[in-house]
């Protein structure tokens, strides 16, 4: 069976197999870690379920977390039936001889593309966007809350010889530092990132999260020690910072290591980033990952402070489903770890179209057309691909 599989998924074909498998409405996710070369590459034979057990008791698999589920979080979660490697193929041993047949089967017999019924999509237009800043600047200037964080989206027509896989390469070579991946469920499209924002970081050893706000365009050959951050951008990021800590503070956690911020690349953008990490060796703390994972999602840098009343602000003025977008993903107890990153720089394909999002953190000090152009910086690190 297991040479069958090996025949049948083309390792060596990993663009059509993509394709198949979007096709034949199966789940998988490939992922790249930040600062590695090796892609991880899973798919799974049963339907992706929203699981309810604490990370540290899943099997290895990958998970996907809407932005709007939080409180507690439910995120669906890809299992890992078959691991697909460059030169092998593994199989769960749990997983059936008629379940990996039924599997075969289906895949053989569908083609690689989907048929595609296009449909009218609305746009967010951006001089609605600037005015919907204008607001959120009026509301906490009124004390309505701190921070907000308004996004927006385009939705961009694929050439034909669009191939997930081929953007997920580019990606992976221009943002090495980047958490890189593709991930698919049944009617929810492809999703494809580089996201630069760890939510969690859990490897029994240590515990590790950052605060990341504030965006620069790295122009020409500029460096890292020439940007100059002004007083709007080092308060969003403080405020983020200020948001970690005070979750710390409400399970009673006070041995904490900070380090930053400091000023870090991300392709062409430059961002603000302060590391925390907790040692178990100093801490022993059981079930830190998912009682920070309820208090972390959705952070501050991605939805507003306090969440309460920023949250139901934006799902009122938006006017649209962030569905992935600002939420989570990531593989859970791979090699012993649990790597979850925030959904940033992404995009979601479906009926041959990408829909690139990107959003700002609005403050008392935000100017709309500055925050405008904050967001077209960040999709161009998606749309320059397409």
């Amino acid at each position: 069976m297991k040479e069958q599989l090996e025949i049948s998924l083309q390792l060596e074909h990993k663009k059509g197999l993509v394709r198949k498998l979007e096709a034949s409405g199966y789940a998988f996710a490939v992922w790249r870690m930040p600062g590695t070369t090796q892609i991880r590459f899973i798919v799974s034979l049963r339907e992706p379920v929203q699981e309810k057990k604490n990370l540290s008791e899943l099997p290895k698999g990958f998970v996907l977390n809407l932005y709007n589920d939080n409180h507690p979080a439910s995120p669906l979660y890809i299992p890992a039936d078959i691991e697909l490697t460059d030169d092998e193929v593994k199989i769960d041993p749990r997983i059936s001889d008629s379940s990996i047949e039924s599997f075969l089967n289906k895949l053989s017999n569908t083609p690689e593309r989907i048929d595609k019924h296009l449909k009218s999509v609305p746009r967010n237009i951006t001089e609605t966007f600037k005015s919907k800043v204008q607001l959120a600047v009026n509301n906490i200037q009124n004390a309505r809350f701190e921070k907000v964080v308004l996004s927006r989206f385009e939705d961009i027509e694929l050439s034909d010889d669009f191939n997930p896989w081929t953007f997920f390469e580019k990606i992976c070579d221009e943002y090495p530092d980047a958490f890189c991946s593709i991930s698919h469920l049944l009617g929810k499209g492809i999703w494809i990132g580089a996201s630069p924002e760890l939510l969690i970081a859990d490897n029994n050893d240590r515990f590790r999260t950052i605060a990341l706000a504030g965006t620069k365009l790295l122009e020409g050959d500029r460096e890292l020690k020439e940007i100059a951050w002004k007083h709007k951008e080092i308060e969003e990021q403080a405020l983020v910072s200020r948001y970690i800590v005070n979750c710390f503070k409400k399970i009673r956690l006070r041995e904490f290591h900070e380090h930053g911020p400091k000023t870090v690349k991300s392709g062409s953008l430059a961002h603000l980033k302060t590391e925390f990490e907790v040692n178990y060796d100093e801490v022993p703390f059981d079930d830190l990952a998912d009682q920070m994972l309820e208090l972390l999602h959705p952070t501050s840098a991605v939805c507003g402070m306090p969440i309460e009343k920023a949250k139901p602000w934006i799902n009122e003025v938006e006017e649209y489903d962030r569905e992935f977008y600002a939420g989570f993903l990531g593989p859970v107890n791979y090699d012993e770890s649990t790597d979850l990153f925030v959904n940033l720089r992404c995009i979601k394909v479906q009926n041959n179209r990408a829909r690139v999002y990107a959003g700002a953190g609005i403050t008392e000090e935000s100017i709309p057309y500055r925050e405008l152009e904050e967001t077209e910086m960040k999709m161009q690190a998606m749309k320059r691909f397409l």
